[in-house]
């Protein structure tokens, strides 16, 4: 029998430490690996609450008070839905929630928000750091390991109102008439600048007169038409502020024009200081212009109406004013690709509108509406209100008609050739017998960027 040397009996030892080390090691990576893998399903479990609850939330978002909250309630609520650590069911609050108006904050609180409702159009959901038990690691006195999901969702708002008018004509470049010196007027998609419309008329289709065409301010194709988006409960804090989610360059809106005339009126005129009880509109969101002297065709001269500077001055059934915020353009360029090229002189008026001529008493420079506090053309708002320059324009999607043949058009997608920015001369009256919505177009405006609810973080 071999009985083995002590030189052997030596390796062996040697052998049994080496091995014992590197089972050690062994398992220490193999705990480390385990650990780790159960922290990264952590993260995924965490990060895909935390994106679910975002976009939920963002759907809510109108720019109102009660927006503010039913998109946190939402986010909280799909969030719920959510477990972690495999079974543990994720609970969040308010404290979790935060809205902005940039995908990169500053970010605030959901009473915050609440309060200062404006362009909060981003939400941001934090799970808050989640800790779990390791395996293996603590036997080297790590008993726990933490992550967390932070989300950001949400839409670029735009200053695009959420009301559509059918194009005139869907030729965008088109010289609408010569003078007798050759130049031509610019019109764009059918309208002249400097020309007044009564929107009411700007939604007819087949010939009838219909309601203002709102839009949905944040659903467009390919995203489906939500009819409560499309309500007017809902439009109407967009309609106070005259911006929205939906894209200038959006190829395709839904229009609704079904609506409950008052809150639309209210929203309005939101923009001439007036704010009666009942209505979405609130200085501090929708501030007055800081010019809110009306420019209607049955003011008189003496208080500054058309009259102080055209004659005949408008009526009723003829109430075109003209030019109280921006002058009539001239075509430039070529048959087919006619661009603006300046503005006319007062002292055209008689060549482009037969029947009309100019008034001593429209200013020297600029229009009505650009007078100075002080003059006749100008009226300031209550003095302890904050205003807004320009609050009167209304950016609004030229839409193509001419496929439609009813004026019930819930949800209905329509085409878009431009934006356009339509002036309002006076406050929109809406009801009554004889409802009307005077505004002046005043040209077309450059596409803004796309404003779809996507993830940004």
């Amino acid at each position: 029998m071999h009985t083995p040397t002590r030189r052997a009996r030596r390796q062996d030892g040697a052998v049994a430490i080496v091995f014992s080390l590197t089972l050690v090691a062994l398992l220490a990576v193999g705990g480390l690996v385990l650990d780790l893998s159960h922290l990264y399903v952590l993260k995924s479990e965490l990060q895909n609450a935390a994106d679910s609850a975002a976009l939920a939330g963002a759907k809510e978002i109108n720019l109102s008070a009660a927006g503010v909250t039913n998109a946190a309630n939402k986010a909280i609520a799909f969030a719920g839905k959510n477990k972690y650590n495999f079974s543990t069911a994720l609970s969040l609050s308010n404290a979790d929630i935060s809205f902005s108006s940039d995908p990169d904050g500053p970010w605030s609180s959901v009473s915050e928000a609440s309060a200062s409702p404006e362009n909060k159009s981003f939400i941001r959901v934090d799970t808050s750091s989640k800790s779990v038990s390791t395996y293996l690691m603590n036997v080297v006195g790590i008993n726990s390991v933490a992550t967390s999901g932070v989300a950001v969702a949400g839409r670029f708002v735009v200053n695009v109102t959420p009301l559509g008018v059918c194009a005139k004509d869907l030729t965008k470049y088109n010289a609408l008439a010569a003078l007798p010196d050759g130049r031509r007027e610019l019109t764009e998609y059918g309208f002249r600048r400097g020309y007044t419309y009564n929107i009411l008329e700007l939604g007819a289709v087949s010939g009838s007169p219909s309601d203002p065409m709102l839009l949905n301010p944040v659903d467009s194709p390919p995203t489906p038409c939500s009819p409560s988006n499309s309500s007017v409960n809902f439009t109407a804090p967009f309609l106070c502020q005259g911006n929205s989610a939906l894209a200038a360059n959006a190829a395709i809106v839904y229009a609704n024009t079904g609506l409950s005339k008052v809150p639309t009126e209210r929203a309005l005129n939101s923009r001439f200081d007036d704010f009666p009880g009942g209505t979405s509109c609130i200085v501090a969101t929708s501030p007055p212009d800081p010019n809110i002297h009306e420019y209607d065709y049955n003011i008189t001269a003496a208080d500054g109406g058309p009259g102080a500077w055209m004659t005949p001055a408008p009526t009723a059934a003829a109430p075109t004013v003209l030019w109280s915020y921006a002058k009539a353009a001239i075509a430039a360029g070529s048959a087919g690709s006619y661009s603006y090229g300046g503005d006319f002189a007062v002292a055209d008026w008689p060549d482009l509108y037969p029947g009309t001529t100019a008034s001593a008493g429209y200013p020297a420079t600029g229009t009505p509406y650009s007078q100075a506090a002080g003059n006749l053309f100008h009226e300031a708002p209550d003095p302890g209100h904050t205003t807004g320059l320009n609050r009167r324009v209304l950016n609004v999607a030229i839409v193509d008609c001419s496929a439609e043949t009813s004026n019930a058009m819930a949800c209905r997608p329509l085409p878009v050739v431009g934006i356009g920015r339509f002036f309002m001369q006076s406050k929109a009256s809406l009801n009554g017998g004889s409802p009307y919505f005077f505004v002046e177009f005043a040209g077309l405006i450059t596409p803004v960027p796309n404003s779809e609810i996507k993830l940004y973080r």
